[in-house]
């Protein structure tokens, strides 16, 4: 955890940041901006004290999930969700995200992106869900605005701008400004 002057928040690890920044890391390399590129990915937090207990919390839940008896406590105390469970349609419905990325270049030129669930709903089941259809229209309906060529290519490398398009049409929030 740490403090960032930039966005004015302390910060904790986020849990899907190893996920996430691999992707990230490889769109640059394809997108042609390689070793340009640093990446991290962090998790806001009001305090301090929120960036220690969310640590701590991150630690304690972690070592919950891996060891056996505690997690099946877990799961008879309904803690956590059995396999097939998830949240109800009015939290599905309700549920949003609201992500931001800070990016400075080498004269220090400082731009965000903000990208919002909007009508998108909860990040785990709708917002999810929608973005993987929109990306499936994308390559099946505007195959010829995407990358025309490639290997394993990325989101951010295969469809760009016509995702954002389709993203932003669909209800989701996506914006940059330079500050």
């Amino acid at each position: 955890g740490g403090r960032d002057a930039r966005a004015a928040t302390w910060h904790m690890p986020f849990v899907m940041a190893a996920a996430n920044a691999p992707v990230v890391r490889k769109s640059a390399a394809l997108l042609g901006y390689g070793e340009r590129v640093r990446y991290s990915e962090v998790q806001a937090v009001p305090s301090l004290l929120g960036a220690v207990g969310g640590l701590f919390g991150l630690l304690l839940g972690g070592l919950a999930l891996l060891t056996p008896p505690i997690r099946w406590l877990l799961f008879l105390a309904r803690v956590l969700p059995r396999p097939g469970e998830g949240p109800g349609k009015k939290l599905r419905e309700t549920g949003h995200f609201h992500m931001f990325t800070y990016a400075v270049g080498p004269a220090g030129e400082a731009a965000r992106a903000d990208i919002r669930s909007g009508a998108a709903g909860d990040p785990g089941y709708k917002a999810t869900a929608l973005m993987a259809v929109e990306s499936a229209l994308c390559l099946a309906l505007e195959r010829g605005r995407c990358a025309s060529e490639g290997g394993v290519l990325t989101p951010a490398s295969a469809m760009g701008e016509v995702l954002v398009e389709r993203l932003r049409a669909a209800g989701m929030v996506l914006e940059s400004r330079a500050l």
